[in-house]
């Protein structure tokens, strides 16, 4: 009991890692709160905790100390998760990963970890990468490479309504071409990114699609483009763009099938 005290009160004194403290000063701001342990037995709890919390981390001191400074992150130390919670998150990032969005995943490896930690945490001898996959008995395309700060840059506009300005290599193009556009959203779909947009001047302002990998760069202007009226991705209009949607309304098919093939659509 006396040794989870200890934990909760370090937990409490860990700063963001702006202001990262070495060991020696933890151990000072525990002998202030009238805590008093050993300097090797703090070490060894603060090792216990990074082992533990994924939000808790520390680094040498300098590239030649043997000193360590720690820190935690506080947007994860706020989160809470049950175990079968952190399962269903690691299946969907791990499905994400898989299908156009590795970068992505890659910048929430926090959470991600996070999230794996925990069913560690619940099952410590269970080795969950044999337990849960993302897998598919489809073809699957192989995802076009995104610019890390090409989606990032969208995704601000996107936020703040911003327009910007695109250096964009057409299919078949040799050259990239400038161009000015309103981002609208986003779709993730077959393996790929495309925004949906408006651009500067457009006649109408019915939206377009754009894959992502032929983004070279986005920077955003201060220039205002009108979106079109009660723009919602999942419109016709919008939609007729990303999956070139044929028709205003559904079309009825017939379709003979097998049992098989009908019991296995049946259940989709």
């Amino acid at each position: 009991m006396e040794q989870l005290f200890r934990q909760e009160v370090l937990l409490g004194l860990l700063p963001r890692m702006e202001s990262a403290i070495d060991t020696k000063t933890i151990h000072e701001r525990l002998e202030n709160q009238g805590i008093f342990v050993d300097l090797r037995t703090l070490q060894r709890h603060l090792r216990e905790l990074e082992k533990r919390f994924p939000h808790v981390k520390s680094k040498p001191k300098s590239p030649t100390a043997k000193a360590r400074i720690w820190w935690a992150d506080r947007s994860l130390s706020r989160l809470s998760l049950l175990p079968t919670d952190a399962m269903s998150l690691v299946m969907i990032m791990n499905h994400a990963s898989r299908f156009g969005m590795a970068a992505q995943v890659t910048n929430l490896s926090a959470l991600h970890e996070y999230a794996r930690s925990l069913m560690r945490e619940a099952r410590p001898s269970q080795d969950w990468s044999k337990k849960v996959i993302s897998n598919t008995r489809f073809i699957t395309l192989k995802p076009g490479k995104v610019d890390p700060q090409v989606l990032e840059s969208l995704q601000k506009a996107l936020l703040d309504d911003y327009a910007v300005e695109a250096q964009y290599l057409k299919r078949g193009a040799r050259e990239a071409k400038s161009y000015r556009l309103l981002p609208l959203g986003l779709s993730y779909q077959d393996s790929n990114i495309y925004l949906s947009c408006v651009f500067a001047n457009q006649p109408d302002t019915r939206p377009v699609a754009l894959p992502l990998h032929r983004f070279i760069s986005v920077k955003t202007i201060p220039e205002k483009i009108a979106p079109p009226e009660d723009y919602d991705i999942n419109s016709v209009s919008a939609q007729r763009s990303l999956i070139s949607l044929a028709s205003d309304t559904p079309v009825p098919l017939r379709l003979l099938l097998s049992q098989e093939m009908y019991e296995r659509l049946a259940e989709n």
